[in-house]
């Protein structure tokens, strides 16, 4: 950030619609529009929102409609909750090599079987905590791991249910009635506007090539309006990285090659520099 101009970067602006166009008529590629009524003209957009906005906001987000394919790439593909919730104590409860704690539950193969009661069942899928270390710069903490609808069911409960659910958990696994946490930490993924959920996976149904037509700009190669005016990156559009941190940042790194390579193949005597 530190290397770019002042002002460049603009916060709290959401986009209501980005205008592109198919056609060959329509001089101005691509025209990204704020809710706030503000109208930016722009030669190319990188889209990097996550795919669970997608899911909820493509119909309203792009203006014509995204391709029925990638539509249906966006649909196929799945998108769900991830949470994590730290536990910190005075003390540790557990041994000083330990890195991981993991819980099993002995009817555990009966539940596999059965439709589970959320509201009351729901801290049953906190399936494990690892150790956060080191300890003299974090302290006595620990990070639990829920996934799932338990994990949107555990975003709606007061931060005092959540913390009262964990230390009841904790206390049965370890026998030690006595333990009792300082504070909690929980992330909400789930019913972050933002995000709507936390990151992709491959679901039934759905294939490599869905993760194709996710990273694919538009317009479409076959159209003859202007190339590349929206362009796709994001964890979600990586072919092997998805669902990591480091997919997402790969992708930010080819859609800006991409555009460095679409000019240098129109204008190769300005070829610039990738640091990419």
């Amino acid at each position: 950030m530190s290397e770019l101009p002042d002002g460049l970067v603009s916060y709290n602006r959401p986009v209501r619609c980005v205008h592109w166009s198919n056609t060959k008529e329509k001089q101005n590629s691509v025209t990204v529009e704020c809710e706030d009524g503000e109208r930016i003209v722009a030669d190319h957009v990188i889209v990097t929102v996550p795919l669970g906005y997608l899911k909820r906001h493509h119909s309203s987000l792009f203006q014509p409609p995204l391709p029925l394919h990638k539509l249906h790439s966006i649909q196929r593909l799945g998108f769900g909750t991830n949470n994590k919730i730290y536990v910190e104590f005075d003390a540790p409860w557990w041994d000083a090599d330990c890195d991981v704690i993991q819980l099993v539950w002995e009817d555990e193969d009966a539940l596999m079987d059965q439709v589970p009661d959320v509201q009351r069942s729901w801290i049953k899928k906190l399936f494990g905590f690892t150790v956060v270390q080191p300890t003299e710069r974090y302290g006595h903490l620990v990070c639990g791991w829920i996934a799932g609808h338990e994990s949107e069911h555990m975003e709606t409960l007061s931060e005092q249910e959540v913390m009262h659910a964990v230390t009841q958990l904790i206390r049965r696994f370890t026998g030690n009635p006595s333990i009792t946490p300082r504070r909690i930490l929980r992330s909400q993924w789930f019913h972050d506007p933002w995000t709507n959920g936390s990151y992709s996976h491959l679901a039934t149904g759905c294939s490599e090539q869905d993760l194709k037509n996710m990273m694919e700009p538009l317009p479409l190669n076959e159209s003859k309006a202007r190339p590349l005016q929206v362009l796709f990156a994001g964890e979600a559009t990586h072919l092997c990285y998805f669902s990591t941190v480091h997919g997402a940042l790969l992708t930010g790194w080819r859609e800006a090659d991409r555009l460095i390579s679409h000019y240098s193949s129109s204008n190769p005597s300005a070829r610039p520099t990738s640091k990419l």
